[in-house]
């Protein structure tokens, strides 16, 4: 399983929580911002061309593109959402939903009568993406981006596609020094705790993170030693006590909604190998927003300095 973290097995829950605001036929009409650097022509990480003349009514396939679209001030034009999009919340909340990322309905997206949709490899089914585009309307696809440079590249992406370059370039620039800030942070610390990184999907759907996931490289950058390659975790694997106590994670990253249907921290404690590791034994779990941990987006300096400090308490923040 090597897509991005937010799975299919999160479709229920998701549905849920964003029914509040799939009620509504639509916003509250409000001023289209301008996008004077269209059109733009881009060939997508498929290998599609698409021409982009208008940035007017803009569908996003994940929430991380939701949120980029947001802070590069195009918010009014955002009108259609997939349910991964959570920030900002109350903003994200009212949005209308296209199903997720990875199972859409092409229905909901043309209802919305799009100007352009984006999205990255992920985003389909294929068949849903290909009648999309048989409607008329462009479709961007973009690579999946992981690393430290990834939120800053996939800032720069976006904004040039949508005719905001300018504002693109320093949102990126912004992010990235944050990023570079947080791992500079990093470095005054020669402590290095080993860290595992475990997402609950569902309840019978726990997964360790490894290599080849979106935050490869990432805990090494905040300051610790990511266990989970070590246990032999490739992508995303299942969870077992073996690997979890092979590893003995000295402290335990997961995501709050997971973490939350479990029953909090004494359901955590409850999965399997957590209570036998040094993580679990000493209660040493960090939890954090799923998009905010995960996204790498416009937060991601934020959150990787949040995370460097809860790991190393010493420094000065």
């Amino acid at each position: 399983m090597q897509r991005r973290v937010v799975v299919g097995f999160l479709v229920v829950a998701l549905v849920a929580a964003a029914c509040a605001g799939s009620d509504d036929d639509g916003l509250p009409e409000e001023a289209v911002i301008p996008t004077p650097g269209l059109p733009v022509t881009h060939v997508g990480a498929d290998g599609v061309e698409t021409t982009v003349s208008s940035a007017a009514r803009i569908v996003t396939l994940s929430g991380d593109f939701s949120e980029i679209v947001w802070e590069l001030g195009l918010g009014e034009n955002l009108v259609g959402v997939d349910l991964s999009s959570v920030y900002p919340r109350e903003k994200m909340r009212v949005k209308p939903k296209v199903g997720v990322e990875f199972r859409l309905f092409a229905e909901a997206i043309l209802a919305l009568d799009p100007t352009v949709v984006i999205g990255d490899e992920d985003a389909g089914p294929t068949e849903v993406i290909d009648q999309i585009r048989g409607a008329g309307v462009p479709v961007v696809i973009f690579p999946r981006r992981f690393g430290l440079d990834a939120p800053a590249t996939k800032i720069r992406e976006v904004a040039d596609v949508l005719g905001v370059g300018e504002a693109g370039a320093t949102l990126a620039s912004r992010v990235q020094a944050e990023v570079d800030d947080a791992v500079a942070l990093a470095a005054l610390s020669s402590f290095r705790p080993a860290a595992a990184v475990v997402y609950i999907a569902t309840e019978d759907q726990i997964l360790l993170l490894g290599d080849n996931t979106v935050l490869q490289g990432m805990l090494e950058a905040v300051g610790a030693r990511d266990v989970g390659p070590e246990a032999g975790a490739d992508g995303f694997v299942p969870l077992t006590a073996e690997a979890l106590a092979a590893g003995a994670p000295d402290v335990i990253i997961t995501a709050e909604r997971g973490f939350e249907a479990v029953g909090g921290m004494e359901g955590f404690l409850g999965l399997p190998g957590v209570a036998q590791t040094p993580a679990g034994q000493s209660g040493n779990i960090l939890v954090y927003e799923d998009l905010y941990l995960l996204g790498l987006g416009p937060r991601a300096g934020q959150a990787m300095r949040e995370v460097v400090l809860d790991l190393h308490p010493g420094l000065s923040p």
